[in-house]
């Protein structure tokens, strides 16, 4: 099971680090890994950096995509998707959390579709990607194919 954890960058942030996701991914943990007691200037750096999502928007959009779906469920800000494989999207306001024991959950074509920017990070694993740089490279795959 992996959890990932998105964050939406700002254009600026974006524009800087799409060459070096890795310099992206020593800022987002560092701020991960933060002592309570530097809570407040954590959550000021965080600002200059992450666009906060919308998240009534964003769960009635991806409740309107998924809704037909017999293995879809949704409880407020949580979207899961029961079949073979486990999905589990938690939408925050600062992030979104994904759990899934699948090596392409269905809810990041989905948000890819709808927002830019986006930032996926796996502290666990250390694992860290650009998700239109890794749906660039599924559509290069399958084209090879």
């Amino acid at each position: 099971m992996r959890t990932y954890y998105i964050f939406r960058i700002n254009k600026y942030f974006a524009y800087i680090y799409k060459r070096w996701p890795y310099k992206m991914y020593k800022i987002i943990e560092e701020l991960y890994y933060t002592k309570d007691y530097d809570m407040l200037s954590s959550y000021k750096y965080y600002q200059r950096f992450a666009i906060p999502f919308n998240k009534i928007s964003l769960n009635e959009y991806i409740y309107n995509l998924n809704k037909k779906n017999i293995n879809y469920s949704r409880d407020n800000n949580i979207h899961t998707i029961y079949n073979d494989k486990y999905n589990k999207l938690l939408i925050n306001n600062s992030c979104m959390i994904l759990k899934t024991n699948d090596i392409y959950s269905i809810f990041l074509n989905d948000i890819n579709l709808h927002l830019d920017n986006l930032f996926i990070c796996d502290f666990k694993n250390k694992d860290y990607f650009w998700l239109d740089s890794l749906n660039k490279d599924r559509q290069n795959n399958l084209s090879l194919v």
